[in-house]
Formats: structure tokens, C-alpha cells, sequence
């Protein structure tokens, strides 16, 4: 890590990162470049005392960055996974240009096969919350993708791929968008839309039904495929439309992060940091987002060895940050709505940690 301030999180338009490619089993460097994010749909309800003024979700501010810069960043993965998810790895880099302009220390996640669009609404997420970054949030230097030879050697895909059914059929999540949706619009502005989900209510009824007929879909593709498979050399890859561009090439994306610390403790008195944790959901409240993911793995200490920015919203720096957005929403629930529905998951969260065991969302 080098002293701030640091760089701009537009700063990088390219990553040449290395260890992470082999062809014919030969490690290379690969060459990325930055890509456009993949906007959230959002999630509107007509319940007025829940509803933000209005009826839509918050205005994305207008950002407070430079214009972007030209640079590019030469790293190295270092082998150590520091953890693993549906949509992919992070791992540790190192900045291989020592006279590489000023930066936090680094984390890489590495989309697995076919989860891309996953890793782009994850940014997106980041993009929203550019106020947060570095204060309820890591700091995020981008969205990072790269065409590459369908038979390299990726990380750790090929074991991700020995528990992938060949036949299952990776179609847009509710948040992802394709090519052919229409009158879509990548603005992340543009709402509402027409791929918005509008809710009469929130309730876990509506949200199973929801899932219920995504699932309908995804067996409906599953047989075309099975009824196409003799005409099918290789699956489909789902890529984002942005990096999209015949379908069978592959592309390997990735995300560069500010490296955070450990999880919170378990079985330790909790109380001080209670309201910290609180503060930073609110915090991503006030732009609409609701996390969707809470989970002890997804909450980690600030970073040690550098100054957090001081929240605008409290008046002091946060010693924890959220990770983890590919599952997050974007709605015109109000901030006090989605402050005390955050607040019902974190409390036996963080109950449960203190009392030594931990509690998950499906518990």
C-alpha cells in the first residue's frame, strides 16, 4: 500500500494482471479492459407509507470524480484465496509498478465461468454508492473484462466447472439485461422501465412466486437446450451485453477492490461496534440500496493501515465496511423503511456473534 491520498477510482481504463491466465500451460500476462457495469432493475412499491416521495428510487448524485483517466495498472495474483462465492474468488494483488500512483491494497474477484453479468451488476452497485466508497464500503477501481482463448487455463474455473450441470442454462437474473430487451435503456436513471418489478406490497409470498416463475423459465431453457444439444459445440456463456459480442467467444471479467479486514469476532461483547454496523446499512439506505445479503461473511473491519474517509452522513469514519452486492436491490422503499428492515436481519446477526455462533439469512 502506498501513502493517499489515493488515486481515483476512475483512474484505470486498462489491467495488465498477471498469474491469473495459462495457455498451454504457460502462464501470460492478460490485458483488461474497462467495461461498462450492468444497471440493477429496480424495485418499485406502491405501499405509500413505505415508498420514498414520489414513488422512485433516489437519483444516483452526480458524481464527484475527475474526468477519467488513461492509466493502467500492472498487477500480479498472488495464489492465496482469501474467500469464494456463487459468482466467483478474490484474491490478494500486488502492485507490480512501484511508481504506480498512490493506492490501497488490493483485492481482485475473479468472475467464475458464465457468472459476468453477476460481477457487472455487482459494480454497478459500487458505482451508485460512489459517496460511501472508503466510508460504509470499499473503495472500487473498476469493472474489468478480456476476450480470451475458450481453452486457457483460468484460475480456479476448472474446478468451479466440475460442479456445473452442462445442461443448466445461466439465463439473466431479474436484475441482468440482454441484448434483445427492447426498449431497456443502460441509463441507470431511466426509471422506471420496462423490466422494473413493481410490488403492491412486499412480502416473502410475492417474492417466491417471483422466484418460482424465474425458475419456470430457467426449465423451459434447460430443455431447449437439451433438444438443440447435437446442433451445440460448446454452452452458451452468459456475458454482459456490454462485453457481448458473438456467443461463443468467453471473457474473463473481474473487479478491483480495496482489501478489508477480518469478519467481526464471535463471542465477544458486541455493543460497541452495534451501532457502527447499523450506520453503514443506513448509510446505503439513503441511496435506496438494500444489501439483500447480510451475512457475517459480508461485513468486514476497515482497513488498519489507512485513513477512512469520514461518513457525510454521521460525522465520523466507520471501522466496518459491506461487501458482496451481486444479490443487492435498488427500490423506492424510504430510507427509514429500508433501515428497519436491514436492522431485523443484522440484530440476530450480531446477537447470535456475540453469544459465539452464527446466524444465516436461511436459518
Amino acid at each position: 500500500m502506498q501513502a493517499g491520498p489515493f488515486v481515483p477510482s476512475n483512474a484505470f481504463s486498462s489491467l495488465i494482471i498477471g498469474g491469473i491466465i495459462k495457455i498451454n500451460g504457460v502462464q501470460v500476462p492478460l490485458t483488461l479492459s474497462r467495461t461498462i457495469s450492468n444497471p440493477a432493475k429496480p424495485i418499485l412499491t406502491r405501499v405509500e407509507d413505505n415508498a420514498t416521495v414520489g414513488g422512485l428510487p433516489p437519483v444516483r448524485p452526480p458524481s464527484k470524480l475527475p474526468p477519467p483517466d488513461n492509466l493502467c495498472l500492472h498487477v500480479s495474483l498472488e495464489p492465496e484465496r482469501l474467500g469464494y462465492g456463487r459468482v466467483g474468488s478474490v484474491y490478494p494483488l500486488r502492485i507490480d509498478d512501484t511508481n504506480q500512483c498512490a493506492l490501497p491494497s488490493l483485492v481482485i474477484k475473479v468472475a467464475a465461468r458464465r457468472r459476468s453479468d453477476d460481477l457487472a451488476r455487482e459494480a454497478w452497485f459500487y458505482e451508485e454508492m460512489e459517496d460511501i466508497q472508503g466510508v460504509a464500503i470499499a473503495r472500487c477501481y473498476g469493472f474489468f473484462t478480456a476476450e480470451i482463448d475458450p481453452n486457457s487455463e483460468v484460475l480456479d474455473w476448472a474446478e468451479s466447472d466440475a460442479d456445473y450441470d452442462e445442461e443448466e442454462v445461466d439465463v439473466t437474473d431479474e436484475d441482468s439485461q440482454s441484448e434483445d430487451d427492447g426498449d431497456y435503456t443502460w441509463s441507470p436513471n431511466a426509471w422506471p422501465h420496462s423490466n422494473t418489478l413493481v410490488m403492491e406490497e412486499f412480502s416473502w409470498e410475492a417474492v417466491f412466486k417471483y422466484d418460482d416463475e424465474r425458475e419456470k423459465l430457467r426449465e423451459k431453457l434447460r430443455q431447449e437446450r437439451r433438444d438443440k444439444r447435437d446442433r451445440i459445440i460448446k454452452p452458451t456463456r452468459a456475458e454482459p451485453a456490454s462485453v457481448r459480442n458473438g456467443s461463443n467467444k468467453t471473457f474473463l471479467s473481474v473487479l478491483v477492490l480495496e482489501r478489508l479486514g477480518d469478519v467481526i469476532p464471535i463471542d465477544v461483547p458486541l455493543e460497541a461496534l452495534k451501532p457502527d454496523v447499523h450506520e453503514i446499512y443506513s448509510d446505503m439506505g439513503r441511496f435506496g440500496i438494500e444489501h439483500m445479503d447480510i451475512r457475517w461473511r459480508n461485513i468486514l473491519a476497515a482497513p488498519a493501515a489507512q485513513q477512512s474517509i469520514i461518513c457525510p452522513y454521521h460525522g465520523h469514519t466507520h471501522q466496518w465496511r459491506v461487501v458482496d452486492f451481486d444479490r443487492s436491490r435498488k427500490s423506492n422503499y424510504s430510507h427509514s423503511h429500508i433501515e428497519s428492515s436491514s436492522g431485523s436481519w443484522l440484530e440476530p446477526l450480531l446477537d447470535g456473534l456475540e453469544q459465539g455462533y452464527v446466524v444465516e439469512p436461511w436459518d
